[in-house]
């Protein structure tokens, strides 16, 4: 099975006198086929971990590799012949396309970067490309106002596939969406990984979208993975680190009598801020020791495939 994207000791740290460390020493990897879902709370840093690896941002210091080949600190030359199998759905779908052009036009520009066709070829694979979204392709002659939320995002993700990429960050792609359209743009996730051989990193902070589309997991805090279990089938019962089992419990279930508030749990209420040392987590945890405030726990195997930093 192919390496995708590995990282060691990636970081990025902003500020000088004031340092906001936003990826603090993660070491992953994505294999082909198992995509991995990184969860975690707004400002936990998986979007910063995205642009790294995505070459948008350069890391404080660390390692990259994609398709075998370091790519932190290489300059866009170097780094384009590779960004064509690495392609990125952002969040907000309106945001991507440029409103002066046709849906078809902002897709043909991303092919016309990459690959010199025949025109009747640019088209043929823009129709191709909306067709994998479950997209008419008459919609390519529209504007992005012109289309719903759903079609929007749906021509976002046929921009990132048009270039037929090995791997695609999902960042966010249905949390802009109605509660009725997200399942939709989740299953079409799913089923264009298993019909083009698409592995995904998505990003999210909603556990309950990981099942759909991955086959591993890793939550993430304050710009530390704290755990990362292979398999996504009932996360819930099978997450040990505090921070994931209160992360799950914050998700609102379908009965109003079984919802419970994050600021339900003791010691909630505290300051959140970043720790000089140790356990990233110390400040939220009703288990923390001593240990956990001097020393950041190293990644542990507790069961075949699952990992977790904590000395509990």
């Amino acid at each position: 099975m192919q390496t995708l994207i590995q990282t060691e000791g990636l970081k990025k740290y902003y500020g000088k006198k004031h340092v906001v460390r936003a990826v603090d020493d993660v070491s992953l990897q994505i294999m082909q086929g198992r995509s991995l879902a990184l969860i975690g709370e707004s400002g936990s840093g998986k979007t910063t971990f995205a642009r790294l690896i995505g070459g948008l941002e350069k890391p404080s210091a660390g390692k990259v590799r994609f398709l075998g080949q370091e790519i932190q600190g290489t300059g866009e030359k170097t780094f384009r012949p590779l960004r064509k199998d690495m392609q990125i759905v952002f969040q907000s779908s309106g945001g991507v396309f440029d409103p002066g052009y046709t849906i078809g036009e902002s897709i043909v520009e991303v092919l016309r970067n990459y690959e010199k066709l025949p025109r009747a070829a640019y088209e043929e694979r823009v129709d191709e490309a909306l067709r994998r979204v479950g997209l008419d392709p008459e919609l390519k002659n529209r504007y992005v106002t012109q289309l719903s939320g759903g079609q929007c995002q749906r021509a976002n993700i046929a921009r990132a596939l048009v270039l037929r990429p090995k791997l695609v960050i999902c960042d966010e792609p249905v949390s802009s969406l109605d509660y009725s359209i997200r399942k939709q743009i989740l299953n079409l996730l799913n089923e264009i990984q298993e019909k083009y051989d698409v592995t995904y990193l998505l990003i999210t902070h909603d556990l309950s979208n990981v099942p759909y589309v991955c086959k591993a997991v890793a939550i993430m805090y304050q710009g530390r993975i704290l755990e990362y279990m292979e398999g996504t089938t009932a996360i819930g019962e099978r997450v040990m680190h505090p921070y994931s089992k209160l992360l799950y419990r914050s998700i609102p279930a379908a009965d109003p009598r079984r919802r419970r508030l994050l600021l339900d749990e003791p010691e909630q209420t505290e300051e959140l801020h970043a720790v000089p040392k140790g356990c990233p987590f110390q400040n939220r945890c009703v288990s923390c020791t001593d240990r956990c405030r001097e020393t950041m726990p190293p990644m542990v195997e507790r069961e075949p495939g699952h990992q977790v930093a904590c000395y509990c």
